[in-house]
């Protein structure tokens, strides 16, 4: 679920659409999603947002249905600068993210699994303060593995 080739550290996008896009290319090109997967994320945000205020840290984990999926993987990126994203609890509220998880599950009990765990780390304050503070994908990964991300 965890590769280096998929963790990012301090990426400075424009906006939500562009980092879901770039995390979302990166994992077609390495062939774990399909050309569809992109485009289903974006439309799916508009509808099921993602932002997640933890605390004093803003979090988004864009996902999409399974059908676009080839194999599961979790793309990471921290933010130079936090973006704004509309809040999973209130789609009408705006959450500052400075940690995006793109995640893609193609088994189905997968996907509520993997968010499960993706809860019990964003209740990991220290944690995340690590992650944000990371300076490297070396540093990103070391900390990442720790969290045992992978789907049982």
């Amino acid at each position: 679920m965890i590769k280096r080739e998929l963790l990012f550290s301090k990426m400075k996008p424009q906006d939500y659409e562009e980092i879901i896009t770039f995390l979302g290319q990166k994992m077609e090109e390495l062939g774990y999603v399909k050309s569809t997967y992109v485009p289903a994320v974006l439309e799916r945000e508009k509808s099921l947002p993602t932002g997640l205020q933890m605390g004093d840290y803003g979090i988004a984990i864009p996902h999409t249905d399974r059908e676009h999926v080839r194999q599961s993987i979790l793309a990471v990126a921290t933010l130079k600068e936090p973006i704004e994203v509309h809040s999973m609890i209130n789609p009408e509220e705006k959450v500052r993210v400075s940690l995006v998880i793109l995640m893609a599950v193609e088994d189905p009990d997968g996907q509520v699994k993997m968010l499960s765990k993706l809860m019990g780390l964003f209740q990991d304050i220290e944690t995340l303060k690590r992650l944000e503070k990371a300076s490297s994908v070396e540093e990103m990964y070391t900390i990442i593995t720790k969290m045992e991300l992978e789907i049982a």
